[in-house]
């Protein structure tokens, strides 16, 4: 059985760090309960209760909020910039100082308890790396839906999902008949790429995405250290440096390529509604603008620049730190680039 990061269940013996001490969930959270309403995080639980019901309520009040300034996403001021840590010391820890490790947890502590998401650079993937990658998805993608069809897995996890075939929109539902189902197609591959279960993509592709899948494993290791020491840092306690890789057991992480297509009569539907992402955290590398966020309550577009990754935080983070890491409320846009493609690995 493959158990998907960003599918990972809630259950027992989830380790979390509340107010200063280790507390453990022995009983198993449902994600599917016929409850309705909204139980919001009370300061000395240990984890929001019930995220099946307390997540989309509460993205729907925060977009809500930000769709009143103005639905529509802008740049940063330019009195401001994105926020773009290098982690380069976590991944060369015998080259760097604590000091410069520890500024490096401070910054991602200030960005992950306030909007949770940044952009990284230091993460030792090579240009080249990411141009193959890209160009080898372009390459896929653009075959016709008979040849892509033939790399389905026949459920939406793995292999090819066609355009308009998974649907954001069964939580966070959308007024509009034209965003009822995702605006993009798109294959995914679990880790390892040997896994009995993939679906083995072209070979130019397959391989292209196995490599980054191999290379993304130090950046991963990396940043889950530097949530580890921010959540230590915050919560004032010790905590051993793989504490928050240790709770994930056997899961296992999946790259998603994505190609958001030009389709006639939606160019004004949101591709992607906005949600948060149901892992802990999701690394996204993509060069072409399309990818919005709410930050400082409104919507501004993220700068996608290449060489740069962009991570933000899941439900299940937020719910591990007790409400400290805040799960990113993003969307990709009606604006998004022409044929947009990027690559997300949760």
């Amino acid at each position: 059985m493959i158990i998907i990061k960003n599918l990972l269940p809630i259950t027992a013996l989830c380790a979390i760090v509340v107010d200063g001490s280790a507390g453990y969930v022995q009983k198993p959270i449902s994600l599917c309960s016929s409850q309705e309403g909204m139980a919001a995080p009370e300061k000395n639980a240990t984890m929001i209760s019930e995220p099946h019901k307390y997540f989309p309520t509460q993205i729907k009040h925060i977009v809500d909020a930000a769709d009143a300034i103005s639905p529509d996403a802008i740049g940063l001021p330019d009195d401001q910039s994105y926020p773009v840590i290098d982690i380069s010391p976590w991944l060369n820890p015998f080259m760097s100082s604590d000091k410069e490790r520890e500024d490096v947890v401070n910054q991602v502590l200030e960005e992950a308890t306030t909007v949770g998401s940044f952009n990284i650079i230091g993460h030792g993937i090579d240009d080249a790396l990411f141009d193959r990658l890209y160009t080898a998805a372009r390459g896929f993608f653009s075959m016709s839906l008979k040849r892509k069809i033939r790399f389905s897995s026949g459920d939406n996890l793995i292999g090819y999902v066609a355009n308009r075939n998974e649907s954001v929109a069964a939580i966070h539902k959308s007024g509009s008949r034209k965003e009822q189902k995702d605006l993009r197609e798109t294959f995914s591959m679990s880790s390892p790429p040997n896994n009995d279960g993939n679906v083995r993509g072209p070979h130019e592709f397959h391989n292209a995405m196995a490599e980054y899948i191999e290379q993304l494993q130090s950046v991963e290791k990396a940043i889950k250290q530097i949530f580890t020491a921010a959540l230590s840092s915050a919560k004032g306690i010790d905590i051993p440096a793989t504490y928050l890789k240790d709770v994930e057991e056997d899961a296992t992480g999946l790259l998603r390529a994505s190609r958001y297509p030009s389709t006639p009569g939606f160019e004004d539907a949101t591709k992607l509604l906005p949600h948060s992402d149901l892992g802990t955290i999701t690394i996204v590398a993509s060069s072409e603008e399309g990818l919005e966020e709410i930050r400082d309550g409104r919507w501004y577009k993220v700068p996608m620049r290449k060489g740069e990754l962009h991570v933000s935080v899941g439900e299940v983070y937020t719910m591990w730190s007790n409400g400290l890491f805040k799960n990113n409320i993003h969307r990709v846009g009606k604006e998004a680039k022409k044929d947009r493609t990027e690559m997300a690995d949760g």
